[in-house]
């Protein structure tokens, strides 16, 4: 069976996986860095009313689940590796790793800007942006050439026995 050949979907879908890490290790490290916000131009006040008395541990998970994460998933998304042990999470075992976990980044992408615009009862340009970026990234990784792509081949029992079975006539 000849190896498939990667999309145009594909590639603008790590475009898009590469963005998020960038955009989030940017804002990430500024908030680790200055916990007070301003260097980014956050205003301390935005916290208040949550458990959060300054941005250090939502840098912290910015930089962690939405920065490294989707940085981590780039070479995979291209080169599909077979590393065992990172497959373990993989709740869809008929995929390759990466497309499941660019799914769970997608996912919680999404969900930390609802979260953010739900605490905090606003929202920004920025916040709509990657707010959009997480559902496009959501529809392309959920897309038939994507999926496709990174659909693993497994022979089924009856291809196994009919290539058994010709080997042994052949000997």
């Amino acid at each position: 069976m000849k190896p498939r050949r990667k999309t145009i979907e594909i590639y603008i879908l790590i475009i898009a996986v590469a963005f998020e890490a960038i955009g989030a290790l940017y804002g990430g490290i500024n908030l680790m860095n200055d916990p007070s916000g301003e260097s980014i131009k956050l205003p301390i006040t935005m916290l208040e009313g949550t458990s959060f008395q300054n941005y250090m541990i939502p840098g912290i998970i910015l930089f962690l689940l939405l920065g490294f994460f989707p940085l981590f998933l780039i070479f995979p998304l291209f080169f599909k590796p077979n590393w065992p042990l990172i497959g373990k999470l993989n709740i869809y075992k008929g995929y390759h790793w990466a497309w499941t976990y660019t799914l769970y980044a997608s996912i919680i992408l999404i969900s930390w800007i609802n979260i953010q615009v739900m605490i905090l009862e606003t929202g920004s340009a920025i916040q709509g942006a990657f707010g959009m970026l997480g559902v496009i990234m959501l529809i392309l990784t959920l897309s038939p050439a994507v999926k496709r792509y990174y659909k693993l081949h497994h022979r089924s029992r009856h291809q196994t026995l009919v290539q058994k079975s010709t080997t042994e006539k052949n000997f």
